[in-house]
């Protein structure tokens, strides 16, 4: 896991061949300027996926796993916590779904906060539970997802 500013992209452009595309891009539409939806932005081995939601507790949400894809998440707007594990020492929820790219956990692991301007690389094999409470109430998200492959 990485947890940065999206003004020191730069600093991780090489870890992955595709991450210099998804900063430039990100970097265009850091304000928010882009309707939700799917972007395919190099067909379906860059897509980004601009999205709202209010967060939830962290009692309410499952960590998830992919294997195909590399999770770049960036706060536009708002604040959350993200919660980090170990996929090996969750049991598991909901079965890996190849369709989807996913599968769910139920675990602990460490938070980490986000606020508006943070980005987070997370890799296949760290299982990861975002959009929760950053402290009390729920929060308003504004948020990209950009999926990179591996």
């Amino acid at each position: 896991m990485v947890k940065d500013k999206l003004s020191a992209h730069h600093l991780y452009e090489t870890l992955n061949p595709r991450f210099k595309a998804a900063f430039e891009w990100l970097k265009k539409h850091a304000s928010g300027d882009i309707p939700d939806g799917r972007y395919e932005l190099d067909g379906n081995k860059l897509v980004a996926l601009p999205q709202r939601y209010n967060t939830h507790p962290f009692s309410a949400r499952l960590f998830e796993t992919h294997k195909k894809y590399i999770d770049i998440q960036y706060i536009i707007s708002g604040s959350e916590k993200i919660y980090i594990g170990d996929p090996s020492s969750m049991a598991v929820a909901v079965e890996f779904s190849e369709e989807k790219d996913i599968a769910f956990h139920d675990g602990r692991g460490p938070a980490v906060d986000m606020a508006s301007g943070d980005f987070m690389i997370i890799w296949p094999h760290e299982a990861h539970a975002p959009g929760c409470d950053p402290a009390a109430e729920a929060v308003a998200v504004r948020k990209i997802i950009l999926k990179v492959v591996v």
